[in-house]
């Protein structure tokens, strides 16, 4: 028997204001979230999202699973939604959270955890104390909106390495998604079986071969299995001779990035019955598969060799490539001390929600097909533009937090042009000191960088792997 886990994620941002649009008046508690966020392209942006995606795809999902809930092979699925998701839902379609509840009440439906603020906190180093926090409330989100406790835990973007996964086990989750790189299967080992990281959690590795055919080539007329159909799918499924295929996908992807008038919907309905009709295929979810499944090998991945799901690397370059990227990084990990021993709730959310890797996602500067996907995905137009409103952002809140804890009120009176003057020279100490850091533990640790991944190929059944054979 082969198992489905079919996974879709979704997420949305808090976007920020553009600086020159922020209101000139002191940032206080009460109004720090509407000076510094845009509620308005918040707003919109859901919105948009939900008439195309959201509502149509939940709606037909939900009455797959009920269709085929009394079946001898019912239909199964899971889903990750981010905290700032939940709050924007519940802030502008309360009634979309409604059905998302009616799926969870059908016990086919699972919902997984991971940091509330869709965070790179996992990123920040021991003891992940923010990190811990995140994904605590974000547990708590879940049992209060869908009455469940997650059981499997998908970090932001698939980060995943050893030091992540030992947190994430010591937590008390039963599990772990990540992505199928090549690298961390030797290039030839296959996704489809479920395996261990080094400290023993079960970890399901994403099969993306599979999932991008739906999640990205789908509606490419290009492609050489254009048009994709669901009994084509089905097929492919069934050929597969492994243990479990973790589809694990961005829920936008249906009806937001790959319109309605591709088909997608239709595959989408069809897609149960074309894989129920084969006798060793059936549906199943993360925590059950880590429950009923024996790991085939061991997951190893250093501190320095972090995967995730996004770009062609897999790493972690997508949010840490460039010096604008690591500066704001470093920035909000260094106000940790200052924020939680502030406590000040409104100046702590500001602050986590800073955090979400979106706002330095936007900020890359890569080219090709990965930059066309981050040009596709910002929502500022340009990486300078993302990068002032962070950045400037990050400078109002700690102004904020300081004057507020001193009993003053602080002014958004500095000119931006002084604040960049400011973090370019901020920036070249920084990145001198990372450099010589980074060398003397790449020297000191240098088994945990992989050689350069190989051009992807197909990956060969593992089915010829000993049990406990280590990746």
């Amino acid at each position: 028997m082969t198992l489905v886990n079919i996974f879709f994620f979704a997420h949305q941002p808090e976007r920020l204001r553009p600086y020159a649009l922020r209101p000139n008046t002191p940032r206080t508690p009460e109004n720090i979230h509407y000076d510094l966020f845009d509620e308005e392209m918040n707003a919109t942006v859901f919105r948009k999202v939900a008439e195309k995606c959201y509502y149509p795809a939940t709606r037909l999902l939900l009455e797959l699973v009920e269709q085929y809930k009394g079946e001898e092979k019912p239909f199964r699925l899971s889903f990750g939604l981010s905290g700032t998701f939940l709050d924007q839902a519940q802030r502008f379609e309360p009634t979309l959270l409604d059905i998302f509840k009616r799926l969870a009440d059908t016990g086919m439906v699972e919902f997984t955890a991971e940091t509330y603020y869709h965070s790179l906190s996992s990123l920040w180093g021991d003891p992940r104390a923010d990190f811990r926090r995140q994904v605590e409330m974000h547990v708590t989100a879940i049992q209060k909106h869908f009455g469940q406790t997650p059981t499997v835990f998908r970090n932001t973007e698939c980060l995943y390495n050893n030091d992540i996964a030992r947190v994430v086990k010591e937590l008390g989750f039963a599990g772990m998604m990540t992505e199928g790189i090549d690298w961390i299967l030797d290039q030839w080992r296959s996704p489809d079986f479920l395996y261990r990281s080094v400290d023993g959690l079960p970890v399901l590795l994403r099969n993306y071969r599979y999932s991008d055919d739906v999640g990205y080539r789908f509606p490419n007329k290009a492609w050489e299995h254009y048009p994709l159909t669901a009994e084509t799918f089905g097929n492919w499924m069934a050929g597969d001779t492994d243990e479990i295929i973790n589809l694990m996908m961005d829920y936008e992807a249906l009806g937001e990035h790959i319109w309605a008038e591709t088909g997608i919907f239709d595959f989408v309905r069809h897609l149960p019955e074309q894989i129920l009709k084969h006798p060793l295929l059936a549906f199943t979810t993360p925590s059950q598969a880590v429950k009923t499944l024996q790991p085939r090998g061991t997951v190893n991945v250093g501190p320095f060799a972090t995967i995730s799901w996004a770009d062609m690397e897999r790493d972690t370059s997508a949010w840490l490539r460039n010096e604008m990227q690591q500066f704001c990084f470093e920035e909000l990990r260094e106000m940790e001390d200052q924020m939680i021993a502030r406590n000040e709730p409104e100046f702590l959310r500001a602050w986590r929600l800073m955090q979400t890797s979106d706002h330095v996602y936007y900020l890359s500067d890569k080219s090709l097909s990965d930059g066309d996907v981050h040009t596709y995905f910002s929502a500022y137009g340009n990486l300078f533009e993302g990068f002032v409103r962070l950045q400037t952002a990050i400078t109002d809140l700690k102004h904020a937090a300081l004057y507020s804890q001193g009993g003053g009120t602080a002014a958004p009176d500095t000119p931006v042009s002084t604040l960049l003057n400011e973090t370019a020279t901020q920036t070249r100490s920084r990145t001198a000191s990372r450099a010589r850091t980074k060398a003397e533990a790449e020297t000191l640790d240098g088994e945990d960088s992989p050689a350069k991944p190989k051009r992807p190929r197909k990956a060969k059944s593992a089915t010829e792997e000993a049990p406990e054979a280590s990746v």
